[in-house]
């Protein structure tokens, strides 16, 4: 039951357009970052889309990201051992909000002196019901909206990303199609968000296609591993189609992919993986091409 009740907090954004008192917040992440004893102030935005005025409640909930996907599975703050959510204050709890209008929400997070410096993260929930009606009545935690904030304390922070493993999953062995995978463990103390690109090679070296490695920027917390995945199918083609792809590419032999990463401060990862296939279309076309070619030069040779 609890497992049910985390899941649906986690779902909450993403179904909240759906609910009778609609909100809707930005943003939906917001990152930090200060000194030991230092007190920082921020604001998100509460967006009422429904037709009359809404009070909306705030909360805070604890998250750990769920397998190695990045969804986050969240957890009351009583229940937690995050120190994180006692660092955010609100000057108020209860927000009204206009019909189809939208309200700045201030916020505190004083942060202690003698922490460790590195990453910490809670989240705040907008509802439309109070804590103590939500935890008695399931069905109004779809009205909870979830914002995530990431915090990180400056000082001896350790930025290091390990890749584990970078494939390939072919679902054409005939063109360069399919889905790439890897796997980045966080082996330092701070969050971290690599960017780059995953860039397919032909067999003389010229670029077919360039992928954006982390398009939805997502986040590797520390201790925690994240599977990132990157697709590349460009949807139904004919025939003649595919032919013409393998040829404007050339696309004979074995080609490369290039994953090129960077984060944190200008550090970077790299791997490369050989992806087999055989142009069967293009090898068909050239055969048939071929073919005519010779009938056509013994036609004329008979001629």
């Amino acid at each position: 039951m609890k497992r049910l009740f985390l899941i649906t907090c986690a779902l909450a954004s993403v179904l909240s357009p759906a609910v009778t008192f609609a909100a809707a917040v930005s943003p939906s992440v917001i990152e930090l970052s200060a000194s030991r004893g230092e007190d920082l102030d921020s604001t998100f935005t509460i967006l009422n889309t429904g037709a009359s005025e809404q009070m909306y409640f705030l909360d805070l909930l604890a998250f750990e990201p769920d397998g190695e996907d990045g969804t986050p599975v969240f957890t009351s703050q009583e229940a937690s051992q995050n120190e994180f959510l006692s660092w955010i204050n609100f000057p108020v709890r209860e927000i009204s909000v206009p019909a189809t209008s939208k309200v700045d929400v201030p916020f505190q997070v004083v942060v202690p002196d003698d922490v460790v410096s590195g990453s910490y993260y809670g989240a705040i929930t907008v509802s439309s019901a109070p804590t103590d009606v939500v935890a008695s009545n399931g069905a109004i935690v779809e009205a909870k909206t979830a914002i995530l904030v990431f915090m990180t304390v400056e000082g001896e922070t350790v930025e290091k990303l390990e890749l584990l493993d970078f494939m390939f999953e072919q679902t054409d062995s005939t063109l360069p199609f399919g889905t790439f995978r890897y796997r980045l463990q966080n082996q330092g103390n701070v969050h971290l968000s690599p960017m780059g690109e995953i860039i397919l090679t032909g067999p003389l070296g010229q670029t077919i296609v360039k992928l954006d490695a982390n398009e939805s920027q997502g986040r590797v917390l520390p201790s925690s591993t994240r599977t990132y995945e990157v697709t590349l199918n460009p949807g139904d083609m004919s025939w003649i189609d595919r032919a013409g792809y393998q040829l404007r590419h050339l696309m004979f032999g074995p080609l490369t992919a290039e994953l090129a990463l960077t984060y944190g401060q200008s550090k970077t990862v790299t791997s490369q993986t050989t992806i087999q296939m055989i142009p069967v279309e293009l090898l068909s076309l050239l055969a048939v091409s071929v073919m005519l070619f010779a009938l056509l030069l013994r036609k004329q040779k008979k001629q």
